[in-house]
């Protein structure tokens, strides 16, 4: 009985989490360049019912023996790294990539943070920063910029009163594993052992960066609506089951040895 109170607690709670994971995805929907999170859930260890005294037939020769489960668990919570699409703002300072590739941001302890996000402006020393004011890893730019342009490969053209000079090209982080990285909020992510070494470099061939774009969250909002209702249902039934367990344990204690 016992068995079944904290298997059915077990499922109730995991499927709690992903009910929390998937309110997450549909509150950010409008985030630019979010990536949508599913659960991913794994059974919890199992226990032999043939103890000595259960009432039970021995498993025959060569079997597994009889065994029952003791609930589930949320294993991990993977992030779809899959683009999102990307919507014209004609913004300067707006970019989008289109590949795998993450800008590089200056965090104030010195250490590095990446993002998808390509939301930036200048700020009052010249700097290219986030919405948070973050500096971006970006080349320097002349005082007397007029208007930048960057090209698909990464290439910074400064427009100024007298022409065009060449600034630099824009470098982009690339991780084995992106699915490693750490969620700080924000839109920002950190490296990971899990991650890989980052590796910084031009823009890949066959990717590239798109000015005066975002990209928008890649969250289905459908699918997000389906699996909000399984995780309702699933949470209903566990609940269900807990409550079902319950009185049967009632049952046995009221039982009365004449």
């Amino acid at each position: 009985m016992l068995r079944s109170i904290a298997g059915a607690a077990a499922g109730m709670r995991s499927q709690q989490q992903s009910i929390d994971v998937t309110a997450n995805n549909i509150s950010n929907i409008n985030t630019t360049a979010f990536k949508q999170k599913i659960p991913l859930f794994a059974d919890l260890v199992y226990q032999s019912i043939e103890r000595r005294g259960n009432a039970v037939a021995p498993a025959g020769a060569g079997q597994a023996p009889v065994a029952a489960g003791s609930g589930v668990r949320v294993a991990a919570v993977r992030s779809d790294m899959r683009p999102g699409t990307l919507i014209s703002t004609g913004r300067n300072f707006d970019f989008a990539i289109i590949g795998e590739g993450l800008f590089r941001l200056r965090l104030p302890d010195g250490g590095e943070a990446y993002t998808r996000d390509g939301n930036f402006r200048l700020d009052g020393e010249g700097n290219v920063v986030t919405s948070q004011g973050l500096r971006v890893i970006f080349p320097a730019l002349p005082r007397d910029g007029q208007e930048i342009v960057v090209a698909p490969a990464g290439e910074v053209t400064v427009k100024t009163a007298t022409g065009e000079t060449a600034a630099g090209r824009l470098e982009l982080a690339y991780f084995n594993n992106p699915q490693g990285l750490l969620q700080l909020g924000d839109n920002l992510l950190q490296a990971t052992a899990a991650a890989g070494t980052v590796t910084v470099s031009p823009v890949r061939s066959g990717e590239g960066i798109r000015q005066g774009y975002l990209e928008r969250a890649n969250v289905d909002l459908a699918g997000e609506m389906v699996r909000l209702i399984a995780g309702q249902r699933a949470f209903s039934l566990a609940a269900r089951a807990l409550l079902t367990a319950e009185e049967m344990w009632a049952a046995a204690n009221q039982l009365r040895r004449y």
